[in-house]
């Protein structure tokens, strides 16, 4: 595995989970050594009577018109995303991230392009303490404090994993 890697991921959904049937709208990929790259996707078919929360929309300011106006469609979005995530190992730090990427990959017709593994368990791979994770966590807050837009949130994931590795660097020499 490179420097590049792991490779974060994040998604905005039409609703919250608890308001009913919710399907991806926005996906990010983040790796360690800064490189991003988001996308909005374009409401799949099979998506029109899913749910769509307000509340949602208010939350990560995304609209439905601005997803029909610049969202790619889903096989689009799959097939960068893979490329994008190369031969990295690809993390979230909820569930419900490889949920949407199932969601995607079904409107898509076709197998999700990789498996999204729980950030946490790779956290506890590397031996990082819970304080130590969370004050790498509050210090890339610091660098990218908006929150429900997926570009940030996955690259503050990110920068999270490289201020991890940068500590345990600078301990080991």
């Amino acid at each position: 595995m490179g420097e590049a890697c792991p490779a974060l991921i994040d998604f905005e959904a039409s609703c919250l989970p608890e308001d009913g049937a919710s399907y991806p709208i926005e996906v990010a990929l983040a790796l360690v050594d800064g490189t991003s790259r988001t996308w909005l996707i374009r409401p799949s078919e099979k998506w029109r009577f899913w749910t769509w929360s307000e509340e949602a929309e208010r939350l990560h300011g995304i609209s439905r018109e601005m997803l029909e106006r610049e969202g790619s469609p889903p096989e689009q979005v799959l097939r960068e995303m893979a490329e994008t995530a190369g031969c990295c190992t690809v993390y979230a730090d909820a569930d419900l991230d490889a949920y949407w990427l199932e969601v995607l990959a079904d409107a898509a017709g076709h197998p999700a392009p990789f498996a999204v593994h729980y950030l946490g368990e790779y956290m506890l791979q590397q031996g990082w303490t819970r304080p130590q994770v969370v004050a790498a966590l509050e210090e890339a807050k610091l660098h990218l404090p908006n929150e429900h837009v997926a570009r940030d949130d996955a690259s503050r994931l990110a920068l999270t994993v490289k201020l991890l590795r940068d500590e345990a660097a600078s301990r080991a020499t």
